[in-house]
């Protein structure tokens, strides 16, 4: 038997197999469940869920002791050592070329990881960042012994296919029993939501692990600067490849396609066990492309997963995620008076804010989806409709199947857009505006205490869109409560709106017996019209009562959904399965026989505050500009290259700089806090140029970090691999804070930021890493 010492890599196939077969051993449990529940069986259901208990037992029992197998370690082994025997004969001319693909391999391998987990199953959507926290807890620990084990890279595709493949099982092949992981259960006591999470971060982690190893190994080709340079390069192209995929609505067979291509073509092609990666990504790929839903017409928007099937009547139905997302219907004029008695209540929703103004000349639809709420507007006579959806694949979907075409009408302007964008840059007036449900949000259920960052509805989200309406003009929102508290905060932001008059809250009963439409109107009161025919009910009076203003969602607070600043007992418990997963991970993988090196404590603070400040950045990016993915998308972009500039600074002038970039880096931060605390004290000259003001507020800290962890790495003693592994950690680390904001708001990022660069800076002083005085880049004196 060959000990950990002899194949580091052991531990890491051992976490592997082990989180693997746990997550079979899940799959059997919940085929068992199926069939105890089951009211009624026949025998090909039982004898399919017989099968799936053996095959899920069978296969975990074979991951979690079949790699006990000693030719199996000897393989694993083997890799090790044959890759580095090959990796020593490269020129170095092919090593530091090989950075930047690589890099683009790890980043890129991390944004698919993200994407694929939340779009197979949306708990991973709703319990942010956790697929990226995994990711870095496994390049980090790669980096960390980047030069102390053998590399194993050969073992990346074989554990993405196996990952892939039983993931696929758990979402595909449970039937009833997927709802078990649906965040409609989720409390404080489901369990299995939370093993899902837990066991997924681990098995993402051991896929990184390898590739972080290669990276760092290949960090020490050329020198730090260079190498970091090209690092970053690597990293922008990485999200360059993603945002074209994106764009074009490429599904998971591509993303992963072009992972596993850039895995063998510049990794693998010369190594012995090439034929072991050909084969696993051929399985990969075939799993990626099987129909698993042969019935639906699957679409990868840039947002979400989109699934088209047909209702009872044949029109279209759209699920995101599995879970019911939309409906389309006909409610043309020769179809008033056939409609079943469902049908007629639901055209009774969609007509009920044209009670309030008849025939309106402009109107702007938010949430146009599909186009029902864009039908309905040209049918009561609108004579303009600005119609707003995100998601271009939906308005698609809606422009090709709605059988009324509501987006063919010349009267029609489509306008694919986040709506705070629409809004801030409309220079029209409208007689009525008209939120639809913007998302079908029944699945959340009970899960009251959700993170769903919606600037939409927050008070200046909605306070903009009511200062563009005509006197007279009427804003009406429609929303489904999965709780009531839901109600009041939007009860609450529009009857303190200035100007609006009595607020009209009405149950109309659409797809939800909470269901309920607000409405107000610019300079008067509405009435509720005769509404009691179709069973609409008024709940004003219910929803006028006090609510906590700290409670009400804003631009720095706004997680519409959650029912009050606090730390959720489910959060607080799955960001501690991860840490103490984390724990055990790298205790495994680097271990902990040498002490902390307090000379690289600054690269981990480094991290750590580079993340909340890049989140904040590009939160407020998304604000000012639309959270849409593509400024998503450029705001990446526009950090990577912040950092690569800083860095090119640095390599040009030959200066260690890092004592004045912690000054303007302190004063930026606490700008940058103004700035957040106070944005209308801020609001002067055109809008242009508080958009520039603010895209370099947001942006110039990560510039001056930028120039202080290049000046550092650039030293004599310091080990660039290392430091890549302590500033992926404190990232890491940097990452789990960041959810204070569900309490203290985006703001309060800076405040921890600058707290993080705070110790960094103090450990600098402590090591003798730079003085205030530039100075040429020599090494100083420990």
């Amino acid at each position: 038997m060959i000990n950990t010492f002899d194949n580091p890599n052991r531990s890491l196939v051992r976490i592997f197999c082990l989180s693997l077969g746990a997550l079979l051993f899940c799959y059997a449990a919940i085929a068992a469940y199926g069939l105890a529940v089951a009211e009624s069986i026949n025998t090909t259901e039982l004898s399919a869920g017989v099968f799936r208990i053996g095959l899920g037992i069978a296969l975990g029992v074979l991951f979690c002791w079949g790699w006990l197998a000693e030719p199996f370690e000897r393989q694993v082994g083997l890799m090790g050592t044959t890759f580095e025997s090959g990796y020593a004969s490269l020129s170095t001319k092919t090593k530091i070329r090989s950075i930047v693909l690589v890099t683009m391999l790890s980043l890129l391998l991390e944004l698919v990881l993200i994407r694929w987990l939340a779009s197979a199953f949306p708990v991973f959507s709703f319990y942010k960042n956790f697929t990226m926290l995994a990711c870095f807890l496994g390049l980090g620990a790669g980096y960390a012994v980047a030069e102390r084990q053998p590399c194993a890279p050969a073992l990346v595709l074989p554990m993405l296919a196996l990952f892939v493949g039983v993931i696929t099982l758990l979402r595909y092949d449970t039937g009833p029993g997927y709802d078990i992981f649906s965040i409609g259960w989720l409390s404080m006591f489901d369990l299995p939501v939370y093993f899902l999470l837990g066991a997924s971060f681990i098995l993402c982690a051991c896929i990184c692990y390898p590739v972080g190893q290669l990276c760092g190994k290949l960090l020490h080709s050329s020198n730090s600067r260079d190498a970091y340079g090209l690092n970053l390069i690597g990293s922008i192209l990485g999200v360059a490849a993603l945002f074209v995929m994106s764009l074009y609505w490429l599904p998971p067979v591509i993303w992963f396609a072009a992972t596993g291509g850039i895995m063998l073509l510049f990794v693998l092609s010369r190594d012995e066990f090439l034929s072991v990666g050909i084969a696993s990504f051929c399985v990969l790929l075939a799993i990626l492309a099987w129909p698993v839903q042969p019935e639906a017409h699957r679409i990868y928007s840039p947002y979400q997963l989109l699934e088209r099937t047909a209702k009872a009547d044949g029109l279209m139905r759209i699920l995101s995620g599995g879970s019911y997302y939309q409906k389309v219907y006909n409610f043309a004029d020769n179809k008033r008076g056939h409609e079943s008695d469902a049908d007629r209540n639901v055209r009774a929703y969609y007509e009920f804010p044209y009670n309030f103004r008849k025939a309106p000349e402009r109107v702007a639809i938010v949430g146009s989806g599909s186009g029902n709420d864009v039908a309905t507007a040209l049918r009561l006579g609108a004579a303009h409709v600005d119609a707003i959806e995100i998601d271009p694949a939906i308005a698609f979907l809606g422009t090709k199947y709605h059988p009324e075409r509501p987006y063919d009408d010349p009267r029609v302007n489509l306008s694919i857009n986040d709506a705070r964008n629409f809004f801030r840059t409309a220079d029209q007036k409208y007689d009525l505006i008209v939120y639809g449900v913007l998302d079908s949000h029944t699945a959340l259920s009970h899960a009251s205490n959700l993170r769903v960052d919606s600037y939409v509805y927050t008070r200046e989200g909605i306070a903009e869109a009511f200062k563009l309406l005509k006197p007279d003009g009427v804003l009406t929102i429609s929303f489904t409560l999965i709780n009531d508290a839901l109600g009041f905060k939007l009860s609450k932001i529009l009857r303190e709106l200035p100007g609006a008059g009595k607020l009209l809250a009405v149950r109309v009963l659409y797809d939800y017996s909470k269901t309920t439409a607000f409405i107000v109107k610019k300079g008067s009161s509405v009435t509720m019209p005769d509404a009691t025919a179709i069973g609409f009910t008024d709940v004003s009076d219910y929803f006028s009562q006090p609510y906590p203003e700290s409670a009400v969602p804003t631009d720095d607070w706004p997680f519409f959904y959650m029912v009050e600043r606090a730390y959720p007992f489910t959060y607080m418990i799955a960001l501690g399965i991860i840490l103490v997963l984390s724990y055990f991970f790298v205790r495994k993988t680097i271990g902990f026989s040498d002490p902390i090196d307090r000379s690289y404590l600054p690269f981990f603070f480094l991290g750590s505050g580079f993340m909340l400040v890049e989140t904040k950045a590009i939160t407020e990016l998304g604000l000012h500009l639309g959270g849409t993915w593509f400024v998503i998308a450029a705001a990446i972009m526009l950090v990577l290259i912040m950092a690569f500039l800083a860095n090119l600074i640095v390599t040009r002038t030959a200066r260690n700089l890092a004592g004045p970039a912690y000054v303007g880096l302190f004063i930026s931060l606490l700008v940058g806090y103004g700035l957040a605390t106070s944005h209308s004290d801020w609001a002067f000259g055109p809008p242009v140029m508080q958009l520039m003001l603010s895209c370099f507020v947001l942006t110039i800290p990560l510039f001056f970090a930028g120039i202080i962890f290049s000046s550092l790495i650039g030293e004599a003693k310091i080990n660039i691999s290392t430091a890549f592994a302590y500033n992926l950690m404190g990232a890491l680390f940097g990452g789990v804070m960041e959810y204070n904001s569900m309490y203290f708001g985006f703001a309060f990022l800076y405040l921890l930021a600058l707290g993080f660069y705070a110790l960094a800076w103090a450990f600098s002083r402590k090591s003798g890493r730079f003085s205030w005085k530039v100075a040429s880049l020599t090494p100083t004196a420990p």
